[in-house]
């Protein structure tokens, strides 16, 4: 991650741990190292908000990674430091939290360095592979997340925060002007008061925006931030960020690009993991078996290169394996073989 910034206030802070957290779990590279060092080292804040992230994590992975961040010291020297006192050694404090995970404890933690305690994050929310959620937010807001996703919800008084640490979700707001609700993803935030829209990460920063009702604001998430009355307004563009409307999608990678408007159609196919269906409009098959692979942990392998960029249309069941390779043989001239459980090589039918 670039441009790391100290940030005062407690949301940014517990956005920015659990953006770290995503970036540890899928491999931080060296840059990233050195930038997560650096950061770590500007405040015990900082330390603090990573281990409580990552005691919403259930990926051990991502728990001996913070193991070699802050390496355990010797078992002599552990057994004299106990608590938290001022003087904890940070390895003692992630030998704890692998622990207190691995066995499903949460435990109410205290700043070290007599440093000022705010709330840490309320609720996570994650599907696994092929999984949907359905979940009414304590504010009355719906969640849907879509396979293989994750977000983490933080509600006070005067805010409705929530990150978006990986795949994808559509929110239906509750209308509450006192408190607007805003998602971060990536390098961005996206700030509505009662509305719909839907994101969805295409990479690691990058996330697809399509605002299904009302309308939203988009912005830098490094930026600092002022006002909402932007969002009570009618010009596209402000100087805290960029306004979209119902009907509007586009990807979000700091900027917002690739702009465009969508008719009603379009947005249910678009949404159509909702019902539990997937709609393709002629992408090349290699295109429609990556979006098929987010929701199962079967592979496909193409035999034919010429095969890749053959055209797919029509409408598919989220998980329907047979009924895809069914269509595929009948329709597309593609014939199949099960490899494994999980490995099915596909090839173009002769004659």
């Amino acid at each position: 991650m670039n441009n790391i910034r100290q940030f005062s206030s407690k949301e940014d802070i517990q956005e920015h741990a659990c953006l770290w957290i995503s970036r540890i779990d899928r491999g931080l590279n060296g840059d990233e190292k050195v930038a997560l060092d650096t950061w770590l080292r500007e405040s015990n804040a900082h330390r603090q908000a990573l281990l409580d992230a990552a005691s919403l994590w259930d990926d051990m992975s991502v728990l001996n990674e913070l193991s070699g961040l802050f390496p355990q010291p010797s078992a002599r020297h552990a057994s004299k430091k106990r608590g938290l006192a001022k003087n904890i050694v940070w390895g003692m404090a992630a030998t704890f939290l692998v622990m207190a995970v691995a066995v499903g404890i949460i435990v109410q933690r205290t700043w070290l360095d007599n440093a000022s305690q705010f709330a840490t994050v309320n609720q996570k929310v994650q599907t696994g592979v092929g999984e949907q959620k359905n979940v009414t937010l304590a504010d009355g807001s719906k969640l849907h997340l879509n396979t293989n996703s994750l977000v983490t919800v933080d509600f006070s008084s005067t805010s409705r925060n929530i990150v978006l640490l990986k795949g994808e979700a559509h929110f239906e707001v509750a209308h509450d002007t006192a408190r607007p609700f805003s998602v971060t993803a990536g390098n961005n935030t996206v700030t509505a008061v009662g509305t719909a829209f839907n994101l969805q990460y295409v990479d690691d920063n990058a996330f697809e925006l399509v605002v299904t009702e009302g309308k939203v604001l988009v912005k830098d998430r490094f930026r600092a931030t002022s006002s909402n009355e932007s969002l009570f307004g009618k010009r596209p563009v402000t100087e805290e960020g960029l306004l979209m409307f119902a009907g509007e999608k586009a990807t979000v990678l700091g900027k917002v690009e690739a702009r465009e408007s969508m008719s009603q159609n379009e947005i249910d196919d678009d949404l159509a993991w909702q019902q539990g269906m997937i709609v393709f409009k002629g992408e090349p098959l290699e295109s429609v078996l990556i979006e098929i692979g987010r929701y199962t942990p079967v592979r496909f392998h193409i035999s034919d290169d010429n095969l890749r960029k053959r055209r797919v249309a029509g409408y598919f069941k989220v998980g329907d394996i047979d009924g895809l390779l069914s269509a595929l043989e009948s329709s597309f001239s593609i014939k199949h073989e099960k490899v494994t459980d999980t490995s099915i090589e596909l090839s173009a039918k002769k004659g």
